[in-house]
């Protein structure tokens, strides 16, 4: 994934910013070594549309030493639009100022979008020589990519779980652990962790449990299959375990559990 993130030392210093309805207008400017290019594309405006559609408006983050070439293709040539874009060059880049920004085009909600403009305009207004301090807009930069960062995160995260419940739904039956989800996606333990909990209000290890023990209940309740079988096959080696963690989760051991319920399912079927 480090190739998809473009670090940035806060605050950052503010180079110039422009608005265009000409793709490719962010590169009429003459050239500033070390400088990176932010672009946000407004194609919801521009065709007169009441409500944007989804991906309409996005950002798109090229850090320095990028081509034209690296724009990509739906950005520039989906349609009308306009293009508001501004250059920067990234300083004090340590641990305690680094803002991690997604090198990929991030899709923009209207209220993160009206953010991003607002900040846009007031910068594009200092670099007409509307007024404004360097250090005042190198400010309002910063809490421009922070709002930003904050858009990306919001999105990727999103993105992110989804992979990760599909993962662990798809081998929580196997041996799996949190540090063979974090290998699979490429993410940290530690984040996937945090982002698991936030979805499921549980640790990795309760969840495998939840998911093994929901599809034992219904392996159960169709009274075909061996306990042993139905152990093994939700993850557990040992039936003994099985029926214990079973136990300690329903109240019922794995036995009495299918003759309580498998009676009823059975006829539930016969009945439909």
């Amino acid at each position: 994934m480090a190739n998809e993130i473009f670090s940035v030392g806060l605050p950052a210093r503010f180079l110039s910013a422009g608005r265009c309805t000409v793709p490719g207008g962010w590169n009429t400017a003459a050239p500033v070594p070390d400088a990176a290019l932010l672009i946000v594309r407004d194609a919801g405006s521009a065709a007169g549309k009441e409500a944007a559609a989804p991906d309409s408006r996005q950002a798109l983050l090229l850090p320095p030493g990028s081509s034209a070439a690296e724009v990509p293709a739906g950005f520039v040539s989906a349609g009308p639009a306009v293009w508001l874009w501004l250059r920067f060059r990234s300083v004090s880049l340590t641990a305690a100022t680094q803002v991690h920004l997604s090198l990929l085009p991030v899709s923009l909600h209207e209220d993160a979008f009206n953010r991003l403009a607002y900040g846009f305009h007031q910068l594009i207004r200092a670099g007409e020589g509307c007024g404004g301090s360097s250090d005042l807009c190198d400010y309002m930069l910063s809490v421009l990519l922070l709002s930003l960062r904050d858009e990306g995160r919001r999105i990727s995260g999103n993105a992110v779980a989804a992979r990760m419940l599909d993962y662990i739904r798809l081998h929580c039956y196997e041996r799996l652990t949190l540090p063979d989800v974090a290998r699979a996606l490429g993410y940290s333990e530690d984040y996937l962790s945090r982002l698991l909990h936030d979805q499921v209000s549980c640790s990795f290890r309760q969840y495998i449990h939840y998911l093994r023990m929901q599809r034992a209940k219904k392996e159960l309740i169709s009274g075909i299959k061996p306990i042993q079988e139905i152990a093994e096959e939700c993850g557990y080696s040992n039936a003994k375990f099985f029926s214990t963690s079973f136990l300690k989760c329903e109240g019922l051991a794995p036995s009495a559990f299918r003759n309580l319920y498998a009676a009823g399912f059975r006829q539930d079927c016969a009945e439909s």
